[in-house]
């Protein structure tokens, strides 16, 4: 039986199914992040090994020979980058066929109909991939959370933590949103949030300050709602950008991630702000299964 393996990796974690050839899922895990931007190759290559053993042996075949491989992979995005990747994984897979393409290729798979439309990921990081039919991808967005990554959770909670202290010294009113800074860090003030924020700054770690920022907005916090409108704003305009630069008018559109699927709110709000320009946004809920479809495309181009 052919196994096919898919990765979807991201800047908190990395998820591997292996399926056969008609893509059912006989195993599936989750391991550390595999972001190169974040933690290098050999971060990357660690969290990839780690995840595709454990779901090599959740599928009852642990170091079973794979037929093609689909790394699904943020960080990937420039070609350096990718070249990188694709150098460790011509012989991490046993000789088999694998592709590596960014984590917005395996959405557009698995959330529009014919493979082509607009694709938005939100998740730690944010970016969005734009494909016209029979036409290259096209990405906006997804520079890195010093460059970028206007909608991210790692962008909104760093504006939830500016927020917060301008809480703590009166400028603004967001009291919810300065107690959920303080019990993310566990600091018992905002004097020692300064410190407490400044010794960890790992993209993946300022980004789960967003979770209670989510949190805060489903229960009908103004402040965290305004955050999140604004965060809405940004992806709308990955989204609006791509289709225009590519004169797709009312295309399909998938969303995908972690900022995303946790907030319905969010979602609704995004979906409004593009309701003009695009088709009803398909949520994908596991990428990964996307890259099983791009994994098993290898193979019958073998």
């Amino acid at each position: 039986m052919d196994l096919l393996v898919g990765v979807d990796g991201g800047g908190s974690k990395t998820r591997a199914l292996v399926a056969d050839g008609e893509l059912r899922v006989l195993g599936e895990a989750t391991a550390g992040s595999s972001n190169v931007q974040g933690v290098g190759l050999a971060g990357a290559a660690r969290a990839i090994n780690e995840a595709v053993g454990a779901a090599l042996a959740a599928a009852g075949a642990p170091g079973a020979p794979v037929a093609a491989v689909c790394l699904g992979l943020a960080g990937v995005g420039r070609p350096e980058q990718r070249a990188q990747v694709e150098g460790w994984a011509d012989g991490a897979f046993g000789g088999a066929p694998c592709a590596v393409v960014t984590d917005l290729e395996p959405i557009l798979a698995a959330g529009t109909p014919e493979g082509w439309g607009v694709a938005v990921i939100a998740g730690t990081g944010s970016s969005c991939l734009a494909r016209a039919p029979g036409g290259p991808p096209l990405k906006v967005g997804g520079w890195g959370h010093l460059l970028g990554d206007e909608g991210s959770g790692y962008d909104l909670a760093r504006r939830a933590l500016r927020l917060a202290t301008q809480a703590a010294d009166g400028r603004a009113d967001a009291l919810a949103i300065l107690r959920a800074a303080l019990d993310h860090y566990g600091a018992p003030n905002a004097e020692a949030l300064v410190g407490r924020a400044y010794t960890d700054t790992a993209p993946a770690t300022v980004a789960a300050l967003a979770r209670p920022v989510l949190a805060l907005a489903e229960a009908g916090d103004v402040h965290a709602r305004a955050l999140l409108d604004a965060t809405a704003a940004d992806l709308a305009l990955l989204a609006t950008t791509a289709a225009r630069r590519l004169g797709l008018g009312a295309a399909p559109l998938a969303l995908a991630g972690g900022l995303l699927g946790a907030s319905p709110y969010l979602r609704d709000r995004l979906a409004a702000a593009l309701a003009a320009a695009l088709a009803p946004a398909a949520f994908v809920a596991d990428p990964a299964r996307g890259t099983l479809v791009l994994a098993r495309r290898l193979l019958e181009a073998v």
